[in-house]
Formats: structure tokens, sequence, C-alpha cells
């Protein structure tokens, strides 16, 4: 709470700093909470959740995903296909100015992407096919592929491929450079102020946008660790805006029904929360052993008990939202607790004195604790001990994803815009295949899917993959990510909300804030 009290402090500083003579205000300033600081500011470096939230507001890609998952023209203003599919040409605005000043050129694409794959940053996955960068001119970039690859354009605008200044980075380490990490020269609606380690990140609007000029003058993402006194900050109008996670289950129905204060937003997103094995593990390298897992775990229980039901429970390999590429003869097995200890004893365990086949230690990154305490109540009715660990984020990205150093792990996270954003999580070379599964059918059938030149094709090759992940378990999903977030209601111009109605869904990012203003 002290750390609270500091931000809310320095809020009211600014607020009355730059009062006029009549006393009023003249800055909007709009707080946000989130339960860890970033990493670093430097948007490819790393994968580093806490700072993308922020970094969207900072920086610009080619083109970026909207809120309605399609993308849609940032940096660049158009581009062209081949007939081959091969040749990507995009044209470049000629306004665009980093925070110092400097103009935004080709040479400043043509850089961060070279970058990221020599030094294989966190998403060089994403140019995997890419056999050849140009710029003809200041402001043109052709990519050329080795192959067609249907989930290029998508994946160049969601995460790790933000266009940074060659002129301020060329020649430093990304992974070392705490200058630009710290203190980041941008090119985004707003602009890097400062960041008081431990308390808060605050950025300001950056007058020299090329775009729509955002509402709000100051943006504050204040760090609370304590779920509970983020959640209490925000109904006691500290905060403006949380995470619908740090919201009780038992307070949302209440909370939504208040229409007077607040307006609640639903979308449902293709990022299941699930559990995800070790394959070198003495226990879950067994295929038997994830299959009883994956009969012991009841979604329904956990749907229930860790979401109040908001998060309905999913029985596919992939989200349900890709409706079409669905394999409903390939999908998790029901619950059942006497197949799963059946399964088992014959993988050869037996249970011990105090009813347990095993040990195991379930390491969990930190806002995944109540989720995984219902998934270890599970397993413990099925007769695995389970040690639950709670690590902060980055901690679990160095430890699980990284270091693959846990015996069994759980997460979420974006798997779209389309469904080709599955492969992510289980081709050899997924940037974000945790289990580090690998199985030569699985990825023959993702290169084809990615070259396919239709949908059908596209789908028949995902539910081929399916009967795969059925047979193998590499993982199981537990529940759909529904998104029930409630608003203040002087909240306008939320990017959960349609143009139609409001809001700036269709022309802004998940997080971008260029078109937020308040009414109060």
């Amino acid at each position: 709470m002290k750390k609270l009290l500091v931000v809310l402090l320095m809020v009211l500083f600014v607020l009355t700093g730059c009062a006029g003579g009549n006393g009023k205000t003249e800055e909007v300033v709009y707080v946000i909470g989130q339960d860890a600081e970033p990493a670093t500011l430097n948007p490819d470096a790393i994968s580093d959740d806490n700072n993308y939230a922020i970094v969207q507001n900072l920086f610009p890609r080619l083109y970026k995903l909207n809120n309605a998952f399609n993308a849609i023209p940032d940096l660049a203003t158009s581009y062209d296909v081949s007939d081959d599919a091969l040749t990507y040409t995009f044209h470049l605005r000629d306004n665009a100015k980093w925070s110092d000043g400097e103009k935004v050129t080709s040479a400043d694409v043509l850089y961060t992407f070279n970058e990221i794959v020599d030094k294989s940053y966190a998403f060089e996955s994403v140019f995997a096919s890419v056999t050849s960068m140009e710029a003809p001119d200041d402001y043109t970039v052709v990519l050329k592929l080795s192959e067609p690859d249907g989930s290029f354009l998508a994946n160049l605008s969601w995460y790790g491929t933000f266009i940074l200044p060659e002129h301020v980075l060329k020649g430093t380490d990304w992974m070392t450079n705490d200058e630009f990490s710290n203190n980041p020269v941008t090119c985004g609606p707003f602009k890097f102020d400062q960041w008081n380690k431990g308390t808060d990140v605050q950025i300001v609007r950056d007058d020299n946008y090329w775009g729509d000029a955002p509402k709000l003058d100051r943006v504050i993402y204040t760090v609370v660790s304590d779920g509970n006194t983020m959640y209490q900050a925000w109904l006691n109008g500290e905060i403006d805006e949380i995470s619908a996670y740090y919201i009780p289950t038992t307070d949302l129905e209440g909370i939504m029904a208040d229409t007077e204060h607040y307006y609640t937003v639903n979308q449902v997103w293709p990022s299941p929360w699930y559990i995800t094995f070790n394959l070198e593990d003495e226990h879950f390298g067994n295929p038997l052993v994830r299959k009883a897992v994956m009969y012991g775990v009841d979604r329904e229980d956990v749907s229930v008990k860790a979401t109040g039901g908001y998060k309905p429970a999913n029985n596919h390999f992939i989200p349900d939202n890709f409706v079409d590429a669905v394999n409903d003869e390939a999908k998790e097995a029901d619950y059942d607790l006497a197949k799963a200890q059946a399964l088992l004893e014959e993988a050869g365990y037996t249970k011990d004195a105090n009813g347990y086949y095993f040990e195991c230690t379930f390491a969990v990154m930190d806002g995944f604790d109540d989720f995984c305490k219902v998934i270890a109540d599970n397993m413990e009715k099925m007769g695995i001990k389970v040690n639950l660990t709670v690590l902060d984020y980055n901690i679990w990205v160095e430890q699980c994803l990284d270091n693959y150093d846990f015996e069994i792990t759980a997460l979420g996270g974006f798997q779209g815009p389309d469904v080709l954003g599955t492969t992510r999580r289980w081709t050899t070379d997924g940037a974000v295949n945790v289990a580090r599964y690998s199985r030569a059918e699985v990825d023959e059938l993702a290169k084809k899917a990615t070259q396919a030149a239709t949908d059908e094709e596209r789908n028949e090759c995902i539910k081929q993959v399916q009967t795969y992940l059925a047979e193998d378990v590499p993982f199981v999903l537990c529940v759909n990510y529904v998104d029930y977030a409630p608003f203040k209601s002087y909240i306008k111009g939320n990017n959960y909300l349609s143009v139609a109605d409001g809001g700036s869904m269709e022309k802004s990012g998940f997080s971008e804030l260029t078109y937020y203003w308040l009414d109060k």
C-alpha cells in the first residue's frame, strides 16, 4: 500500500502543479494498475507482458492489430503482395518523427528487423521465412519470403516487431543498453516521461505524433503487487483502470449490475488458460501420466471455482474461437477420475501410505494462483501430491520458458489473431512452446497450413494436428478467456467498444489509449 500512496501523492502533485490562476487543472491524468513493473521498455528484446500495454502507446509497427483482431495501418499506410505471395512491399508514411525530432525512415525498419534476426531476439520466428529485406527509398520496405506465409502480416503486426530508432541503438546490445531500456526514444501517440522504479511508469502525450492526437495528457502505470490492494484502490477511485482479473468473481455480478457507476464490456479472446508439462520430466515425460492429468482435471470445476463460471470450460486443443478449425473427433477427454487413476497405475505407479502415486511441483506465474489451486486440488484427488510455487512473471519467464526448469506449469496468452496463431504453442520452433513439444508430423502440417491457399485447406491441416495433440497431450486447455471487464462510467473511447458504440475497437490496438477521454 505504501507504493500506491506514493503514486497518489505524485498524481496530486502533477494535478496541482499545472493548475492555472483559476485553480483548475489542465492536465488529464489516467491511472492504470498493474501487478508488476516491466523488465525493460525495449519492446522487442524479450517477451515481457508487463511492458506490452505501455509500449503499444510508445512505438509503431508497420501494421498493428486492432482490438477486433485485424491488421490495420500504423507506420506503413499500405502494402502490396506479389502474385506468388512471396514479396511484401510496405509504403511508409513520410511525416513520422522520433521523440527526439529525428525522422522515421525505412532505415529504422531494416535496422530493427535485422537486429531481431541477427541477435535472435524474442520474436525472430516472425521472420523465419524472410530471405531478404530491402529499402529502395526512405519510405519503402520490401520483404521477400522463401515460401508463402498466411500468418506473416498478422505476426508482423502483433508482438516483438515494434520499430526502433537506428540512430539511437545502432552498435549497442538491446539486452544491456540500460539507457534505452529505462529512457527510450519513442514514436507513438505518447512519449516516455519517467520510470520510478518499483512504483510506476509515466508517459505523456506526444504533440508531434503523426496520427490522431490523444485526449489524455498523462498515463501512469502504477505497480501494486497485491491484487486485493489494487482492487480496493480501484473501488476507492485511486486507480482508473485495472484488469478484470483482479475483481473477485464474488463481486463481479454486483459491479456489473451497478450501471450508474460502471459499464461492462465483453470479449471472447483466443487466449485460453491451460496447463503444460515438461516432456523430459521423470513423471510427465510419460504420455500415460499426461493423459491421466487430462482425465483427472475437471474443467467445469475449474471454471466455477476459479472464475465463477465466467470463463467457460474448454474441451479442445485449440481455442474455441476458431470454430471452423476445431476437431470434435480429437478433443480433450471428459473428466473421469477412475480412468485417470487407472492410467497412472498402467504407467507403473502405486499409491504410497498417504494415498499418493507421486509428488510434483507446480510452478505458477503470479496471477494464476486461484486457477492453479483448483487444478492442484483436482490432481490431489487423483493421487498426485502437488507443491504449488508462485513466481513473479519475469522469474517465470526465465525459469520455465527460457530454462525449461519446471515439472508442470500454467499459462494463457493470445493465440490469434487467426488459427495460425496457435502454431506458436506446439510447433518445434514455436515462440511460446513452453512444453518444447516436437513432432515431425505436426510441424509438417503447420507448414502446410501456413502455405495454404484457402481457409478450408488451412483448417483441415489444423484439424489433423489436433489428432496428434490428442495422442501426445503436451498440454491441457482448461477454460476459455471470456473477458467481462467493468470500466468506470466516466471512461470514454474504450477500445473494447466499436466506433459505432462510442469506442475505438476498429482503429486502435489492444491497450492503445489514443482515443480514451474522461467525462468527469
